[in-house]
């Protein structure tokens, strides 16, 4: 199976149980009077549209490099985790309006005991595709399978409120108010995780170096590698789950350009089996010279 289809695999089985969890929670919302279980469904269908945005934009960040994009797509993967980041925002910002639009028009609810029926099977599915996503987007090194993974465990965490809701109700009845106010909590917890998607992004765009774990990875393997004997001024940058990088590799100065190119070609090959997110690697060779280290 390529990557291609395991991302579509994953992302159509998520597609399937958002849209029964959908129908589900703003049904038994409806029956039920829960503003903040209707909240929940449309929150559930929020997310058809992640997976939409993931099933389209796997199709490009998982081609191969062309000549109009020498670095490969890995950027449209990005691009994707952007668009399931702003869904998240409009849908928190929406359910935020219609709650405080309810309070003050002095429409209070009180949610029927099934919406609470509704909301645990809710919370034990999400949590379980939660899980399976996660893992299967560490196995794939997908970026948006993983923000698609944390939309799902939000879809769990809203769910919560909608459980406090209908058990706190009955034994507070002056807080005519409280699922609504469940329902605004439900998109707060919408919002921090819109935020956790987005704010990497913003950093990735502005070309902040990928890490110190690279930079320690590749030194490391030098060290190790006889024939090479130093690395220095390696730069990385992200583009969506793929890094790219380059750094000045010494060798020894009595060496032809053939054999410093050959172990140039060698260490390269070494860096991209141990070290599968970089997908791309520009190595410059310097002559090695004990008192400058580099010329």
């Amino acid at each position: 199976m390529t990557t291609l289809d395991a991302i579509k695999k994953v992302t159509l089985v998520g597609a399937l149980v958002n849209i029964i969890l959908a129908f589900i929670k703003i049904i038994g919302g409806i029956l039920t009077s829960s503003s903040a279980l209707i909240a929940d469904g449309v929150h559930s269908f929020s997310d058809l549209i992640s997976d939409a945005a993931i099933l389209i934009g796997a199709h490009y960040w998982t081609a191969p490099a062309d000549d109009k994009h020498p670095y490969g797509h890995h950027r449209f993967e990005s691009v994707t985790n952007l668009v399931i980041g702003i869904v998240l925002i409009i849908t928190a910002v929406g359910i935020t309006v219609d709650s405080i639009s309810r309070i003050g028009a002095n429409d209070p609810t009180n949610p029927h005991f099934l919406a609470l029926l509704v909301a645990l099977i809710s919370i034990l599915a999400k949590e379980i595709l939660y899980r399976w996503t996660l893992k299967r987007s560490l196995e794939l090194g997908s970026s948006a399978l993983r923000a698609n993974a944390w939309h799902h465990r939000s879809d769990a965490l809203s769910s919560i409120p909608v459980v406090i809701s209908v058990i706190a109700a009955p034994f507070l009845p002056p807080y005519f108010y409280l699922d609504q106010v469940a329902a605004i909590l439900v998109s707060v917890m919408i919002l921090k995780g819109a935020f956790d998607i987005v704010l990497p992004l913003f950093i990735e765009f502005c070309e902040q170096s990928a890490g110190s774990d690279i930079v320690n990875s590749i030194q490391q393997l030098a060290s190790n590698d006889n024939d090479v004997k130093e690395v220095h001024a390696i730069r990385s940058r992200c583009s969506g789950s793929a890094v790219i990088a380059d750094f000045h590799l010494l060798v020894e100065p009595h060496l032809t350009v053939k054999e410093g190119h050959e172990i140039a070609k060698g260490f390269r090959s070494k860096i991209l089996h141990l070290m599968p997110n970089l997908t791309d690697i520009t190595i410059h060779i310097e002559p090695y010279n004990d008192e400058h280290h580099s010329l």
